[in-house]
């Protein structure tokens, strides 16, 4: 039973991986549809992520590959979606080339030290940065899903100011606990050097 529980978060992160994948391919299809089928596949990833967290945490198992892979797949699923929506030039390029280098060095150092057994801090900020990622994404989904009506009621330039508002405070959140991050890991981070 042990190494059934073992596997199950293991498991979950390559579904998440697959599940990013395809969420990353219909967003970027970018029709109406696809994007239906794309933020789908990014509420599946999501709620696995959640429960791959809870699982090891209920069970106590950690696994090595679950270490590495975790972390890459929350990237893949995020990232993706950030960079289909800036390719169709709903978030700036900009935004995203801010949170896709907090989230590479980040996850570079962590895997960097994990086989070095150099224990790194979370930061309770971290976890509010992915709830806040995935909650400001469903939103632009939702809005692009009802681009029409909306813009018929709002008018274009409102959607596009709750568009950009919504992902300047995923860039504010994402510095902040990328700078927390550094700050409470410091010591850590030196033996990089």
């Amino acid at each position: 039973m042990n190494e059934v529980k073992k596997s199950i978060p293991n498991i979950l992160t390559i579904t998440r991986i697959l599940l990013a994948v395809g969420c990353t391919y219909y967003a970027f299809k970018h029709d109406k549809w696809s994007l239906k089928i794309s933020l789908g596949l990014f509420l599946l990833a999501s709620f696995t992520d959640f429960l791959d967290g809870y699982l090891a945490r209920k069970w106590n198992t950690t696994t090595n590959f679950g270490k590495i892979t975790d972390p890459i797949a929350d990237k893949l699923l995020i990232l993706g979606v950030l960079f289909s929506f800036s390719m169709k030039e709903v978030v700036p390029f900009l935004f995203t080339i801010i949170i896709a280098f907090r989230e590479v060095i980040l996850t570079f150092i962590r895997l960097v030290l994990a086989p070095k057994k150099i224990v790194i801090a979370s930061v309770s900020s971290g976890k509010f940065k992915t709830f806040s990622q995935i909650l400001c994404l469903i939103s632009i989904y939702l809005i692009l899903i009802f681009i029409k009506p909306l813009t018929e009621k709002y008018g274009i330039k409102a959607v596009h100011l709750t568009i950009y508002i919504l992902v300047i405070w995923m860039v504010i959140v994402t510095i902040y606990s990328g700078i927390e991050f550094f700050i409470l890991n410091k010591r850590a981070i030196k033996k990089l050097m």
